[in-house]
């Protein structure tokens, strides 16, 4: 059995959880070290738990406690050379993931296998050091994230259509970016090539490339707080998913959610 819990998803700060076998795998932690304990302890969870860190990219709302947890538990912290090497340099993250802590998974390598999970690495255009998305593998799920996704490449076509489970950015939406507070500058970062995406962006790129025989649940990601708003980001994305013929009620139908900024999701059996 396989648990996946999000803890926190957004720009103040991004944590998923997986656990599998007795095998925590955490998914970025990029809230507070204590807000991140406290919501821990809730749920009954012991620290020593989690085994592992897997880091998508170096912006600190994906990294702010990195260095502190795997300071104080011994943590390996897996990500590519690059992103390491940001984090490293990075002054808003006060505690560094120590070197002996650091360990790469790069793209081409063969799949990392941590614990029960196999872990894949891809590309995810952003404006960072570097952004991987991950395929990670285990029991008969494939779990895909992509987070902080500027726009859909080709590879990520072919790697969604694998997914059983998929988290996915749904960052905003257009007309309310375009008609919000952010300055022009701002607006223009956000809607790049590497920026974020978009919700329609992704109800679009879903409808065309999920495989309806695999595909289970989908939790949207990263919701922006002033450009868009969770019922709008699923209305969008299952709009797009009816148009193109999926079913979206009843016990067997595709699950999608929208996951919460600060309060973190009920645990989840993956299967």
């Amino acid at each position: 059995m396989i648990q996946f819990i999000s803890i926190s998803s957004g720009s103040s700060g991004n944590c998923y959880y997986l656990l599998a076998d007795g095998f925590g795998l955490l998914i970025d932690l990029g809230i507070g070290i204590r807000i991140f304990k406290r919501h821990f302890s809730n749920y009954g969870l012991p620290l020593a738990q989690i085994k592992a860190i897997l880091v998508t990219h170096d912006h600190t709302d994906h990294v702010k406690a990195v260095g502190s947890l795997s300071r104080d538990f011994n943590l390996p912290v897996y990500t590519s050379a690059r992103v390491h090497d940001s984090i490293t340099r990075n002054h808003y993250v006060s505690k560094k993931v120590p070197l002996a802590q650091q360990h790469t998974i790069e793209r081409g390598d063969d799949p990392l296998q941590l614990g029960p999970f196999e872990i894949t690495s891809f590309a995810v255009p952003h404006d960072s050091a570097d952004n991987n998305g991950y395929i990670i593998k285990a029991e008969n799920v494939c779990l895909v994230v992509m987070t902080d996704v500027g726009h859909f490449t080709d590879e990520m076509q072919r790697i969604v259509a694998q997914a059983t489970h998929l988290i996915i950015e749904s960052n905003y939406d257009a007309q309310m970016l375009s008609n919000g507070p952010y300055p022009m500058r701002l607006q223009k970062r956000i809607s790049s090539p590497n920026g974020h995406i978009s919700n329609a962006e992704t109800g679009a790129f879903l409808a065309e490339y999920l495989n309806p025989e695999r595909i289970k649940r989908v939790w949207l990601c990263h919701l922006s707080a002033e450009n868009n708003r969770p019922q709008l980001a699923l209305d969008t994305v299952c709009q797009a998913l009816r148009d193109k013929g999926y079913s979206l009620e009843g016990d067997n139908a595709l699950r999608i959610e929208a996951l919460p900024r600060h309060t973190p999701t009920l645990p989840v059996e993956l299967e």
